[in-house]
């Protein structure tokens, strides 16, 4: 098995593992999923963080394989930079952008997708805080769509602090595909806005 395949395999079980997890602790409700591109259209999606689950949330709807852009530090953590590199994610750093954004547009050439987080971090509150343009610049880029998404309720329940142990509900609202304006700063403000509005 070559290393391509081995993460797929890796990335698909994980995926599994996932939504045995959601189906047995939470209550998932999904809207806006005919939102979602059809056809090996290639797309970016965006989406609030307010908790690390989100991101296996994110994997366990999306039927084709994300691709996430994930900050180099985490890659250099020894258990989640196993993990990360095992899933195909994409370090990005101020020193490596360029790197990255070649990664990135040669999966979304071939008709994949990316996943982002675009406050680069977990936020407890509803508001978005200062927000990344790394979506915006690939999209202009590579001239395609981003999906964005609100996640609500990862922050409470199984992998939250100090909460009891039950069945929680998340709920996931997939807005319609944004395509890219005439500036980075308009489709920023587009998506950021729309995300704030689902979540």
């Amino acid at each position: 098995m070559n290393c391509q395949n081995y993460k797929s395999t890796f990335y698909y079980t994980v995926r599994l593992v996932t939504r045995t997890i959601i189906s047995i602790f939470y209550s998932l409700k999904v809207k806006g999923t005919e939102n979602v591109l059809r056809g090996g259209n290639s797309y970016i999606i965006a989406s609030n963080h307010i908790n690390w689950f989100d991101g296996f949330v994110l994997i366990a709807l999306f039927k084709d394989k994300i691709t996430f852009l994930s900050a180099s530090y985490l890659f250099e953590r020894p258990i989640v930079g196993g993990f990360l590199t095992r899933m195909g994610s994409i370090s990005v750093s101020q020193i490596k952008t360029r790197k990255a954004i070649k990664e990135a547009l040669n999966i979304l050439k071939n008709g994949g997708k990316i996943g982002i987080f675009p406050e680069g971090g977990v936020r407890l509150t509803k508001e978005m805080q200062e927000v990344k343009r790394g979506a915006f610049f690939l999209a202009h880029l590579a001239n395609v769509p981003i999906i964005p998404v609100g996640i609500q309720g990862t922050n409470h329940g199984l992998f939250s602090r100090g909460k009891p142990l039950h069945r929680w509900k998340i709920v996931v609202n997939i807005g319609k595909p944004i395509y890219p304006e005439k500036t980075e700063r308009e489709t920023a403000e587009l998506v950021v806005g729309k995300i704030t509005e689902l979540s």
